[in-house]
C-alpha cells in the first residue's frame, strides 16, 4: 500500500506586526485613492475618462477582462490537486481560491465603475435579454462568486470527496465564464478586428497565465514575510507552466496576426496598429505586449530561472504583459477604421482616434486591484489560508 497522505495543517497569521499594518494601510491608500477618482468620474462624467464616441471600452474594459482572466487562472491553480491529483499543489488550494474570488469582485467592480451610472448595473437582472451574451455574463460572473465561495467552505469543511466534486465544476465554470467574456469580444462579426473563433481559447491559456504571473510573486513575498518554510521547487513548476502558457499565447498571437493581416478588411488597420506611431497601441503591442512576454522566456530559460528573484520577475513580466494583451485586444478595434459598409465608399468615413487613458481611469483599475490584496491580506489574518510549510509530500515524509 502506499503511503497515507499527510494532512496539512492550515493556519491564520498573526497579523500584528507593525508591518502587517503597513501593508494593509497602503493598500487601503490606493483603494481610498480609487474610490475618489470614481467619485469625480460620477459627478462629473465621462469627460474626466479618455473615453470617447468612437471608443466607449476602454482601460476599465480592459481591466474587467483582466480581473477575470486572473481569477480563473486562480482557480484552475487552486484545483490542481482536486481535479488533476497534483496533491503536492493543496498548499495553495485554499489562498488560491480566496484569491480568485477576490478577482471575480474586482471585474464586477470594474464592470460597475464603467457603466457611469451605478443603477444601470442592475438591468442586467431585470431586463434579462437571452439573445445578449453580456445578460449571461451578468449571471456568470456573479454566479461564479458563488461558485468560488462554496469550494472554499467545501475545503475549509475538509470534505475531501465534496471538494474534489466541487473543484471539477468549478474549472469547468471558469472556463465557461471566461469563454464567455472572449467570447463578447470574439462573437462581433461586424467588426474584423474583434471577429476570431481563436479569442476564447486564447482567454483560456492567458488567464492561466496571467493568474500563475501574480500568484507566484505573492506566495515569494508572503511566505518570505510571514516566515513560514516553503520549497521553491514547487514555485518552479508553477513557473513552468506559466512559461509553457506564453509559449502559447506567442503562438496565438503569430496566428492571430497573420489572420488580421490577411483579410481585406483589417489589413491596413492591423499594419497601421503594429508600425504607426500615431496612437500608443504600437508601443504597447511590441514593448508591454511581446517584449514582456519574450523577457519573461528569456529570464525563465536563464541559468537563474530557479532562484526566487528570476520567478518573481519574471512573473510580474507576465502578469503585466497579459494586462498589455487585453488592451490591445479591446481598444485598437475601436481606435482604428474599420470597413462599415464592405465594398461601398463611406462620405464620413472613421477617423483613426488616439485613446489615452486619464488618471481617474488609472486610480479606479489600481484601486480595484488594491482591494483585492487588501481582502488577500485580510483573509489571512481571519481565515486558515496558508499551510504552516509548503514542501513536496515526499518531503513531509520523509521528515516523519
Amino acid at each position: 500500500m502506499g503511503a497515507e497522505v499527510p494532512k496539512i495543517d492550515f493556519t491564520k497569521i498573526e497579523g500584528n506586526s507593525i508591518g502587517y499594518y503597513v501593508i494593509c494601510a497602503i493598500w487601503l491608500a490606493i483603494c481610498l485613492i480609487g474610490a475618489y477618482a470614481y467619485y469625480l468620474q460620477w459627478i462629473y462624467g465621462e469627460q474626466l475618462t479618455g473615453l470617447n464616441n468612437q471608443v466607449p471600452w476602454g482601460f476599465g474594459i480592459a481591466a474587467v477582462c483582466y480581473f477575470i482572466g486572473a481569477s480563473a487562472g486562480s482557480l484552475i491553480v487552486s484545483a490542481l490537486s482536486g481535479v488533476f491529483g497534483k496533491e503536492e499543489f493543496k498548499i495553495f488550494s485554499r489562498s488560491a481560491a480566496f484569491f480568485a474570488a477576490a478577482m471575480i469582485v474586482a471585474a464586477m467592480g470594474a464592470i460597475f465603475t464603467d457603466i457611469g451610472n451605478p443603477s444601470n448595473s442592475i438591468n442586467f437582472l431585470i431586463h434579462f435579454n437571452p439573445t445578449s451574451i453580456f445578460s449571461w455574463n451578468a449571471f456568470l460572473y456573479s454566479s461564479y462568486f458563488v461558485v468560488c465561495v462554496i469550494y472554499l467552505l467545501a475545503q475549509f469543511e475538509e470534505k475531501k470527496f465534496l471538494t474534489r466534486c466541487i473543484a471539477v465544476f468549478a474549472v469547468g465554470w471558469a472556463v465557461l465564464v471566461h469563454s464567455g467574456t472572449g467570447g463578447i469580444l470574439g462573437f462581433i462579426y461586424s467588426n474584423d478586428f474583434y471577429h476570431s473563433s481563436l479569442t476564447p481559447p486564447m482567454f483560456i491559456i492567458s488567464a492561466i497565465a496571467s493568474g500563475l504571473g501574480l500568484l507566484i510573486p505573492t506566495y515569494i513575498l508572503t511566505f518570505k514575510w510571514t516566515k513560514r518554510e516553503y520549497d521553491p521547487n514547487l514555485l518552479w513548476t508553477l513557473t513552468k507552466i506559466m512559461g509553457a502558457m506564453t509559449l502559447l499565447l506567442i503562438y496565438c498571437f503569430i496566428v492571430e496576426g497573420f489572420e488580421k493581416g490577411y483579410m481585406p478588411a483589417s489589413h491596413e488597420a492591423f499594419l497601421r496598429m503594429i508600425t504607426s506611431p500615431e496612437t500608443p497601441t504600437v508601443w504597447i503591442y511590441w514593448f508591454g505586449q511581446i517584449g514582456l512576454m519574450l523577457l519573461a522566456l528569456a529570464i525563465m530559460l536563464s541559468p537563474y530561472r530557479r532562484t526566487e528573484k528570476a520567478m518573481f520577475v519574471a512573473g510580474l513580466l507576465v502578469a503585466t504583459a497579459v494586462f498589455c494583451e487585453r488592451y490591445i485586444l479591446v481598444v485598437p478595434g475601436l481606435s482604428y477604421p474599420y470597413e462599415v459598409l464592405p465594398g461601398y465608399e463611406v462620405v464620413k468615413p472613421f477617423h483613426i482616434v488616439a485613446y489615452y487613458p486619464s488618471w481617474t481611469e488609472w486610480a479606479i483599475v489600481f484601486g480595484l486591484l488594491a482591494g483585492v490584496y487588501l481582502a488577500y491580506c485580510i483573509g489571512l489574518k481571519i481565515f486558515a489560508l496558508l499551510p504552516e510549510k509548503a514542501v513536496k509530500i515526499e518531503e513531509v515524509n520523509k521528515n516523519e
